[in-house]
This record gives structure tokens, C-alpha cells and sequence, in this order.
């Protein structure tokens, strides 16, 4: 099953139309798509109560992925309670049956050594037994791109295929690996090469600058019909979070890949 959506849901151009409340706006996100990421938790604590509001407002074929907090992937400092925060709030998603997986996206300057491999592995098991996605910045862990997918396989682990820019040695490569039988997890960055590692951004937004031409798109759409051809699910997310490109990209590939009734779009690019 192919499910399709982007990261975050709260503020994305081209999407509501006026009048829709931030209140309203997930109700209104869940009859576009059928998944989202919800990156909030990354950048701070969320009350596990928030996730009975996120349950009322979709439908029972919504899935939630949750991206977990920047102190349990060395973003900034480790911080236990927010952690456990953090796992309360996704264990009442799971337990309704809306959790995808938790994403772990570690940060550019971890590099695959030794000690970096033991940080991940125990933040896999810290989060246990929520399912969990692993994502890395630095091209070290994709020396051996056989070895990394084997390896999140002994770990449990989904292994993150990203699009990313190509050129600095921090971008990853596109490497469409499924290390999980039940879920293979796509993140879609934009290929901003200039803004990727750039220091001193106004925003984030301008690191993900992008928008994917139809034509980039239909390039990976093999390789992600060969993802769900080895995984139970393949959910593919917009990351390009700037204007409408994210919204734009995740419309054409639940149109060509997971249409849903009602939702089709007519594209004029």
C-alpha cells in the first residue's frame, strides 16, 4: 500500500482554502492525503493529550508518522522527560492503530563510527516497541549501502530512502532499500544543493527551497513501485516545505500513485 503526504500539516500554502481554521486544518489535510508527518515534537514537547484532537479529526485509514524530539538525536542536549513525553504521546496512536513509525533524523555531524552506531541502536531501543525509521545526514553511513540495510534489519528498523541534493559530502544518496518487510519510508527534500548545508538561514523552509518538476518525479516512481512491491507499505512525504512545493509534490504522487476518491488533481504545469 502506497501512502502519501507531507511533513507537517499546519502551514502550507496552496492547501486551505480561506476560512479554514488552524483548528480545522488537519480534518481538512485528511481528506487530501492519507498520511502525514508531524515533525512539532522535533523541536519541542508535545502533551500526550494532543493526539485525541489528531484522532477525532481522521478518518480510521489516517496514519500519523511522528518525528521524534532533536535532544533524543543529539540536535541538543538529551532531556529524559521529553523523551518520555514524546513516547507517551505516539503510544496513544499506536494503541489506536494511526501510528506509521517514530522518525529518527540524526544530524549531519553524525558520522558513522563506533560510537555513533551504539547512539542509534540505543535510541531504537529506548523507543521500543514503537516502530522506528531511521534517517542519517552524513554520506559516511552509505559507504556500504548493503551493510547499512542489513544492519537496521538486525536493529528493527526502517531504513530512510532520502532525495536530497547532491554535492556536499553530507547529502545522502538515494538508495531504495526496504530493511523492514512491513514498511519502507521516503522523504523527499528538494535538491537545493545552495541552501542544504548553508549556515545562518532565515528560516528552514529556505534549506528545502525546492520544487520538483513532474518530470523528477515521475523519475523515482519505478523505484518506489519496486518499494512496495518488497514492503507491506511505502509512505512517501514531502519535505520541500516552502511556498506550495511540498503540497504540489505529495498532489502528484497521490494522484499517480495512492489516488483517493475525490481527491484528484488536475495539473496545469
Amino acid at each position: 500500500m502506497m501512502r502519501v503526504g507531507t511533513c507537517a500539516f499546519t502551514d502550507h500554502q496552496g492547501l486551505y482554502p480561506a476560512g479554514v481554521k488552524p483548528a480545522e486544518r488537519l480534518r481538512y489535510y485528511a481528506r487530501q492525503f492519507n498520511l502525514v508527518e508531524v515533525d512539532a515534537p522535533f523541536y519541542g514537547s508535545l502533551a500526550p493529550s494532543v493526539a485525541a484532537r489528531w484522532l477525532a479529526a481522521v478518518p480510521e485509514d489516517f496514519r500519523f508518522d511522528l518525528k521524534a524530539p532533536g535532544s533524543t538525536t543529539g540536535h541538543r542536549a538529551a532531556n529524559p522527560a521529553e523523551e518520555s513525553q514524546f513516547i507517551a504521546l505516539a503510544e496513544r496512536l499506536r494503541s489506536a492503530e494511526r501510528l506509521g513509525a517514530v522518525l529518527l533524523q540524526w544530524p549531519p555531524w553524525h558520522r558513522r563510527t563506533a560510537a555513533n552506531e551504539s547512539k542509534t541502536a540505543e535510541a531504537i531501543a529506548r523507543l521500543a516497541p514503537l516502530l522506528t525509521a531511521v534517517e542519517f545526514r552524513h554520506v559516511s553511513w552509505y559507504e556500504d549501502g548493503e551493510a547499512l540495510t542489513a544492519w537496521l534489519t538486525s536493529l528493527g528498523a526502517a531504513e530512510v530512502v532520502v532525495d536530497a541534493p547532491k554535492g556536499p559530502d553530507t547529502a545522502p544518496p538515494w538508495q531504495p532499500a526496504v530493511s523492514l518487510p512491513h514498511l519502507a519510508y521516503v522523504r523527499f527534500h528538494g535538491r537545493n544543493a545552495a541552501t542544504w548545508s548553508a549556515p545562518g538561514l532565515a528560516s528552514s523552509q529556505e534549506r528545502f527551497r525546492y520544487w520538483y518538476a513532474p518530470a523528477e518525479l515521475a523519475a523515482r516512481v519505478p523505484d518506489l513501485k519496486r518499494l512496495a512491491q518488497q514492503a507491506a507499505e511505502v509512505h512517501v512525504l514531502m519535505n520541500n516545505n516552502y511556498g506550495s512545493y511540498a503540497v504540489d509534490g505529495a498532489r502528484w504522487f497521490r494522484d499517480h500513485l495512492a489516488p483517493r476518491p475525490g481527491t484528484q488533481t488536475r495539473f496545469d504545469w
